[in-house]
């Protein structure tokens, strides 16, 4: 499946959600389905590695849509480091994470960067990444791109929260700290970040999933559904450790170096701390990345990468429902198998979203705390405001679903949309219809 297709499926989705909901034309052809603001390449940031010669790195940034005044609230996403970085994959990240916004009901516009390296991240040294970064930085700095109310990123895909701790003090030193708020969230805890971030995404992942067997939608025998969790980064990595503290069964995981399945159990003890070492030490049948996502279980947790599951396996996956923890991970064509097959589909927009709402905290606070270096959020409180919205918006995408009699997938778009073109409409005053 090519990125052109993937935003074809999701433009496709925008449509059909804004067509039920009686969206005017005019405001999804001008705000929802093109990219009307900015789409920015930079091809030629010269960085200098270890040793002693120059390279050329580009980096991407694509700003979607942004449904709410822009001297008040900025475009939000990640900003990602590998050599799989295309705009069109952006462009379609960037979509979601506008609707993505709508269904936790956040106010930020939807964004995403990328820097695309030569080679894989492992094959640079960490003083290289950092210098990647912070060239990137500067030159996005001095565009004029990256800002407390322009764009602001957070970590993805290859990035960690020392990369957010670099741009934030480019950012202050390039524009000598004459402009409150924070201009990346996702930062370590000791340069101003909330502790919470980290897992956030997992954690919002983990109350989702409580909150959807609540509503009677996964049946499972025993105490707990069993998960296979492919994917032991950050998300999917602080996924699996707060599942499994709280009794739920890991009957697989994976990671870069191959995946482990064993149908009586993991012992998540004898799991690596780093989250692509080899898995050898753990008991269990050792196969690769693919055979896990057919094995059986309960919930299956794509946390990975793109189109994990697609039309060549969805007709085998033997779960009795997945949870989407990746940005995409599941193709349009698959998920049309898969919902003839009854299996229920979390969608990435709302399961995923706990990151984005703690970054929303982390960067509204920072307005209050210019002078400070820790933000004055305690981490149990921002735990209770994250579990009270991923709760609520679950609950309200349950409620889509049975107003408009869909699957969960169609019901948190139509959710997204609603609010995202509420928004919209009051921002341009009725000043484009007829």
């Amino acid at each position: 499946m090519t990125s052109d297709t993937m935003l074809q499926e999701l433009f496709a989705m925008v449509t059909w959600a804004s067509k039920t909901l009686d969206v005017p034309p005019w405001l999804v052809e001008n705000e929802l389905t093109r990219f009307k603001m900015r789409e920015l390449t930079f091809d030629k940031i010269r960085v200098e590695l270890d040793d002693g010669s120059y390279r050329s790195f580009a980096a991407t940034v694509v700003l979607h849509c942004l449904p709410y005044p822009t001297h008040e609230k900025p475009y939000k996403g990640g900003i990602r480091m590998s050599p799989a970085v295309t705009p069109e994959i952006l462009r379609a990240l960037a979509v979601e994470m506008t609707l993505k916004c709508g269904v936790v009901d956040i106010e930020f516009g939807g964004a995403k960067a990328g820097i695309v390296l030569e080679k894989p991240a492992s094959a640079y040294s960490r003083k290289e990444l950092h210098r990647i970064v912070e060239a990137v930085a500067a030159t996005l700095i001095d565009n004029a791109i990256i800002g407390p109310r322009d764009y602001v990123p957070a970590t993805d895909v290859g990035t960690m929260p020392e990369h957010m701790d670099i741009i934030h003090r480019k950012f202050w030193e390039l524009t000598r700290g004459q402009r409150d708020g924070a201009p990346v969230t996702g930062r370590t805890p000791e340069n101003g970040g909330l502790p919470l971030r980290v897992e956030a995404t997992g954690l919002g992942g983990l109350i989702v999933l409580e909150r959807v067997i609540e509503q009677g939608a996964i049946p499972h025998a025993g105490d707990f559904p069993k998960l296979i969790v492919q994917g032991l980064g950050q998300v999917g990595g602080n996924f699996m450790r707060l599942a499994a503290a709280k009794g739920f069964p890991i009957l697989g995981v994976s990671n870069t170096t191959g995946a482990v399945y064993n149908p009586d159990g993991i012992d998540v003890r004898t799991l690596p701390q780093e989250p692509n070492a080899p898995l050898d030490a753990v008991a269990g049948e050792h196969i690769d990345n693919a055979a896990l996502l057919i094995k059986p279980c309960d919930v299956l947790v794509p946390a990975a990468v793109e189109n994990a599951i697609n039309a060549e396996n969805a007709a085998s996956v033997n779960a009795r429902a997945i949870l989407e923890l990746a940005n995409h991970p599941t193709t349009g064509d698959a998920d049309a198998i898969l919902s003839k097959r009854g299996i229920i589909v979390v969608p990435d927009i709302l399961a995923n979203a706990g990151g984005v709402f703690v970054s929303f905290e982390e960067w509204a606070l920072s307005f209050q705390a210019r002078h400070r270096i820790e933000i004055p959020r305690t981490d149990a409180e921002v735990r209770r405001n994250l579990t009270d919205e991923m709760r609520q918006a679950t609950d309200e995408v349950f409620a889509f679903a049975k107003r408009y009699q869909t699957t969960l997938r169609n019901a948190a778009w139509l959710k997204g949309i609603n609010r995202v073109s509420q928004a919209l409409l009051r921002k341009h005053g009725g000043r484009w219809s007829s």
